[in-house]
């Protein structure tokens, strides 16, 4: 992608059709990057706050869903639904699995920081009465599943990507 970059920059590119020609072979094909979000996690919270962000403009169909999301830990929080350190409440989840499925981009969820610091490591009931009254797209899509599995995390993933 930067070499391409230079070659616009120097001249040597100067159609979209040799940009195209330049990089197809770096960019995956729209299957290709599903099956590979779908399996994704996200390590660093800046990043999934991004994701949601990006994603929510685009469920809310605004025109510029790129922008740069609120990074003010102090006003929005990454929520994650099935808890990092779930306590007692999630009983059906083992340690493996809080490793594959905490991180995955359909357990994730905007939330504002008070209401998310509230929430912990609650059973999903109680997150769900909150997060249906969230003024996140998102966070409210959540709220329509009557339980919270590694099934619905699997597929939250796959409706983001």
């Amino acid at each position: 992608m930067a070499d391409a970059a230079n070659k616009v920059f120097l001249e040597d590119i100067t159609s979209s059709d040799g940009i195209r020609k330049k990089v197809s072979d770096t960019i995956p094909l729209d299957e290709e990057f599903r099956k590979a979000f779908e399996t994704a996690a996200v390590s660093k919270a800046q990043f999934a706050r991004y994701y949601l962000r990006s994603l929510e403009m685009a469920a809310k169909d605004e025109a510029t869903p790129w922008f740069i999301p609120n990074d003010d830990k102090q006003v929005i929080n990454l929520e994650h639904v099935l808890p990092q350190s779930p306590g007692q409440n999630w009983p059906d989840f083992t340690e493996d699995d809080l490793r594959i499925y905490s991180r995955k981009i359909g357990n994730l969820a905007l939330l504002l920081a008070k209401t998310n610091s509230d929430l912990q490591s609650a059973d999903f009931k109680v997150k769900k009465s909150v997060y249906k009254n969230s003024p996140y797209e998102l966070t409210r899509m959540i709220a329509s599943n009557k339980v919270w599995t590694k099934n619905e995390i699997a597929l939250t993933t796959k409706d983001a990507g």
